[in-house]
């Protein structure tokens, strides 16, 4: 069987999570005898790329003739749309789609997101400060009223933006694959369809082969970590430093320390920020090649997103032994964290009492262990083999070469 992964960027596994797990999926299709191949439109700069059995650049203006002949001549059987900008969606999902209708060629397209975050904006100060450094200020200023009208009145206003959005992914493809079936409802309600047999759930496969072994956790660090892109919209790193402030205020945990991972648009304004709070036992390592020294150092994990499609740090801190604490922001988070047994959940935007919960795992080792093993344990139901199972039955559905 081939395979043909069409993404807007070039695969490396040092990229984000969805060329992270497009990687790891495609090493393991190839592992099972299936050909893996890769269409893309943005060449990586990272130092290493995925190999494939054939790889194909799309070039602006050509989409459709490229995918044409690459599909032709590689005889693609199932076309994977793992695509997140809205720009290449509206230009390669059509494409791809017109390409594979009368053939044997199957189209899934992939919505690695939560439903409606297109609708969420950015904090004021975070806006403003992209402003002033002249970043993308039509963007910004879009942010800024998203995030002064409310939701009703947004999805209103732009309902038949937002429907087609949704339709877009929903007309042009055989199945769609979502991250979990609480998102199934509310994709369907903003793109006015009716949920049906298109729609399947397959959740995201660990990053990572390995698991800390249990006898190591008791090894562990008093250290709290994040490992996030660095951007205040989407993963609010300035809740993350109201936090921790309320920590270094109690006094009492002088010995634990955050350690914050990755790069990003918003990395100096953080530490403006930090330096301006005053916060101790801090530190901004930027982006790492290597972060699984990270993962296995630190006893905790903070996650303080407004949204995410699933998180997969989350479950790469699980199967590291690392206790993920979380607001409650979206609904797929519950198909990883079992609140007090593998993790945390804290009420939406709570500061207090997200500060007091995680003091609370500081201060309590016993536990904090328990949970740890749990989630190792836990974290195992998203090993790729166990993914990539699913992945082929759905592969069985839509033809019968397997």
């Amino acid at each position: 069987m081939n395979i043909l992964f069409l993404t807007e960027n070039e695969i490396s596994p040092l990229q984000g999570g969805t060329e992270r797990i497009t990687h790891t999926l495609a090493q393991e299709f190839m592992e099972r005898g299936l050909n893996c191949f890769s269409a893309w439109c943005i060449p990586c700069t990272m130092p290493v790329v995925s190999n494939f059995s054939g790889k194909q650049r799309i070039e602006e203006g050509k989409e459709e003739t490229a995918l044409n002949s690459f599909i032709k001549k590689n005889e693609i059987d199932i076309v994977i749309c793992n695509l997140v900008n809205i720009k290449y969606k509206r230009i390669l999902l059509p494409a791809v789609y017109r390409v594979t209708r009368n053939t044997a060629t199957s189209v899934v397209a992939c919505y690695h997101a939560m439903p409606g975050e297109e609708l969420i904006g950015n904090t004021l100060r975070s806006s403003l400060y992209r402003i002033s450094r002249g970043r993308n200020i039509t963007e910004n200023l879009k942010d800024v009223l998203l995030s002064l009208t409310p939701d009703l009145l947004l999805k209103t206003l732009f309902r038949k933006y937002i429907r087609d959005r949704y339709r877009l992914m929903y007309d042009n493809c055989d199945k769609l694959v979502l991250l979990s079936d609480s998102f199934h409802d509310e994709f369907a309600t903003l793109g006015e369809i009716e949920t049906d047999d298109k729609f399947c759930t397959i959740h995201n496969a660990l990053s990572f082969d390995t698991f800390l072994k249990p006898e190591d956790i008791g090894k562990k660090e008093k250290t709290v970590m994040m490992l996030s892109r660095m951007d205040e919209k989407s993963k609010r790193i300035t809740l993350a430093l109201r936090v921790w402030k309320k920590v270094n205020l109690s006094g009492n945990h002088e010995e634990w320390k955050l350690v914050l991972v990755g790069g990003g648009a918003d990395l100096d304004w953080f530490k403006k920020i930090a330096k301006r709070m005053r916060l101790r036992n801090i530190s901004f390592k930027g982006r790492q090649e290597e972060i699984m020294p990270y993962y296995k150092n630190a006893s905790i994990f903070m996650l303080t997103s407004a949204y995410e499609g699933w998180g997969i740090t989350l479950t790469e801190a699980q199967q590291n032994g690392v206790v993920p604490i979380a607001f409650n922001t979206y609904a797929s988070l519950r198909d990883i964290i079992d609140d007090g047994k593998n993790g945390i959940i804290v009420q939406r935007d709570d500061i207090k009492a997200f500060a007091d919960r995680l003091m609370w795992l500081m201060d309590h080792k016993n536990r904090r262990e328990e949970m740890a093993r749990a989630g190792l344990e836990s974290s195992q139901r998203f090993q790729t083999p166990v993914i990539a199972d699913k992945w082929i039955d759905l592969f069985k559905s839509l033809t019968q070469t397997l």
